[in-house]
């Protein structure tokens, strides 16, 4: 069961019960688009460790898909969303329309044809995962600065998994001086390795079976960096052939960038002795 009083519907509900806390009570937030598994679970215990209080969100962002992506078909389960957040530790969850985050909009639009007003962080989009989706690290950014201007939480609660995204909301909040700490938190993976994802259901029986390959390769990178190899291009080699080694799918990226700015490592220098995060794509 949903307790009904605990789920707010729209930004007046949020703002009057964010203004009825007091200012000495800590407020924990974790943002999500649905179609919860047990990392945004996760998420949610962080918070409830550390904070007076924790809300959660349910929101599809159009504005991060564009028009060819899957917006129409993502996953939308909010009843059993619900219950999960209040089980694991939410005390209020933000469940707003599209009409709300993006005045005069209409369901089915997406990325730019939702909002004129954009945050973006600039040069995102000419690396790895920004090149692969163009745009969609200005959805990203737009929707989660309103979003912390709504809920005004003292800690963000994200997940590794999307380390680009990390890294574009933690710039964010610097440089827009946001009053929110951001607090990444551990990947959960399946037993063989794959990260938990709401995606994951589209898999066809030999993508799931090849999934795991995905971090075989981020693992070996990993692994030959912590034995010491700093050549962009050897450890980019180590990675690229276990990815080459399925058939089932092509690289979109492999990246080996800066983990504090999310740019790409010069690849004719070495690669620095920390603050080095790897990411893969495939399709």
């Amino acid at each position: 069961s949903v307790p009904e009083e605990r789920v707010m519907l729209s930004i007046a509900e949020l703002r009057a019960w964010r203004t009825s806390l007091p200012h000495t009570e800590s407020v924990g937030f974790v943002p999500t688009m649905g179609a919860l598994h047990a990392g945004h679970l996760s998420l949610l215990d962080h918070s409830r460790k550390a904070n007076d209080h924790t809300v959660s969100s349910i929101f599809v962002n159009p504005a991060q898909f564009a028009p060819h992506e899957d917006f129409g078909k993502y996953p939308r389960q909010p009843a059993r969303d619900l219950e999960l957040m209040f089980a694991n530790g939410a005390d209020r969850v933000f469940v707003p329309h599209q009409q709300d985050m993006y005045p005069g909009s209409s369901f089915g639009q997406t990325s730019t044809q939702v909002t004129k007003t954009h945050v973006v962080p600039d040069g995102i989009d000419i690396e790895s995962e920004g090149s692969a989706r163009p745009g969609f690290f200005r959805g990203v950014a737009t929707v989660v600065c309103k979003l912390l201007n709504l809920v005004q939480p003292t800690r963000l609660y994200l997940g590794q998994k999307d380390g680009l995204q990390v890294i574009v909301v933690r710039r964010m909040v610097r440089d827009l001086n946001i009053p929110t700490e951001v607090k990444p938190c551990d990947t959960v993976r399946e037993e063989d390795g794959l990260a938990m994802s709401s995606r994951n259901v589209y898999l066809s029986e030999e993508q799931r079976r090849a999934a795991p390959s995905l971090y075989k390769a981020l693992s070996a990178v990993r692994e030959a960096y912590d034995a010491g190899e700093r050549s962009y291009d050897a450890l980019r080699k180590v990675g690229q052939a276990i990815l080459d080694s399925e058939p089932v799918w092509r690289t979109e990226y492999l990246s080996i960038c800066n983990g504090l700015e999310g740019t790409e490592v010069d690849a004719l220098q070495p690669v620095p002795d920390e603050n080095v995060m790897v990411s893969a794509a495939v399709n």
